[in-house]
């Protein structure tokens, strides 16, 4: 079983423990999938101990790294080589405020090894997307259940949870990188708007007003 508590995992880190390394087939996949072709800035989500993040910093993006382990955060930093246009940031992506980061939209939001560990997945993408520029795109980097041990299932995702995920994007491509799956997702699909009993509705039925009371990272209270 993998670990289910903030403060789990930074006893980890701090005993100077490490995470799955990044391999040459992720980096094959990222090389070809999500190289900018200009300036661009990218957020990493769940970063570790910042392999990925100094890797997209490789591929020409300035990062944002973020991680919710403030021992990983420390180690990280520590790590990074000097002139690298990475910040490490201690920051809670479902728990705080996403006004708090560096810059307000992305053109890369990666999560690697982290989207399994998301208590509200669904809304948590509803989120960050908000934060992509128009052509930007999110990658999910994951195990799939059905590789992994049963003991290990909270670590993974199966292929109903990974098709969840790509709901509500027009465009998404998955790759394999040695048994990891790969998700790229862009453009957030619009449809359009159903009316019960009628084609369409009455025009005074256009007309309102209403009160939406949030939390303060965002979710509906009242609405």
């Amino acid at each position: 079983m993998g670990y289910t508590q903030q403060d789990e995992w930074h006893d980890h880190y701090a005993r100077g423990e490490s995470f799955r390394a990044l391999t040459d087939a992720e980096r094959a996949v990222l090389d070809t999938a999500l190289r900018p072709q200009g300036p661009a800035v990218a957020l990493d989500v769940g970063c570790g101990l910042g392999e990925l993040a100094l890797h997209l910093h490789e591929l020409g993006y300035v990062v944002d790294a973020v991680d919710y382990v403030e021992s990983a955060i420390e180690r990280a930093a520590a790590q990074a080589p000097d002139g690298a246009d990475v910040h490490f940031l201690h920051h809670d992506i479902e728990h705080d405020p996403l006004a708090a980061l560096p810059h307000d939209v992305y053109d890369l939001i990666t999560l690697r090894l982290s989207y399994a560990f998301v208590q509200n997945r669904a809304w948590l993408l509803n989120r960050l997307r908000e934060h992509l520029r128009p052509d930007g795109a999110i990658c999910i980097i994951t195990p799939l259940a059905e590789t992994v041990p049963a003991d290990r299932r909270d670590i993974a995702l199966d292929e109903d949870e990974l098709t969840l995920a790509t709901t509500g994007w027009a465009t998404t491509d998955r790759f394999d990188a040695d048994g990891l799956a790969v998700l790229v997702l862009r453009h957030p699909a619009t449809g359009p708007v159903a009316f019960a009993d009628k084609q369409r509705p009455a025009p005074q039925g256009l007309i309102g007003a209403g009160v939406v009371v949030t939390d303060g990272q965002g979710r509906v209270l009242l609405g």
